[in-house]
């Protein structure tokens, strides 16, 4: 059994990059990305269009900007207290 709390991977699949978590108590991906899109087309042809998911939620551009104006802090991984190591991560 892994140790993480979810695994996270980015595919390409017709025509668009998908960005997908898994929770370790979950057997099913979900599209989620913090920091954008979780779906990005690679062209105006594709049959997707951008869309912003978190959790497997979709939400509209103007709900998903609310979400992210109202988050506090920095995310874990700019945390430097969560850093393990400080001299591993020298700019």
């Amino acid at each position: 059994m892994s140790d993480k709390a979810y695994e996270y991977k980015t595919i390409n699949s017709r025509g668009a990059k998908h960005h997908l978590i898994k929770e370790s108590n979950s057997q099913n991906w979900k599209h989620h990305k913090w920091d954008g899109p979780a779906i990005i087309p690679h062209s105006k042809d594709s049959e997707f269009t951008k869309s912003y998911f978190l959790n497997g939620i979709q939400y509209s551009p103007e709900d998903y900007a609310e979400i992210m104006r109202e988050r506090e802090g920095l995310p874990w991984y700019k945390n430097q207290s969560m850093k393990a190591s400080l001299t591993d991560y020298r700019n």
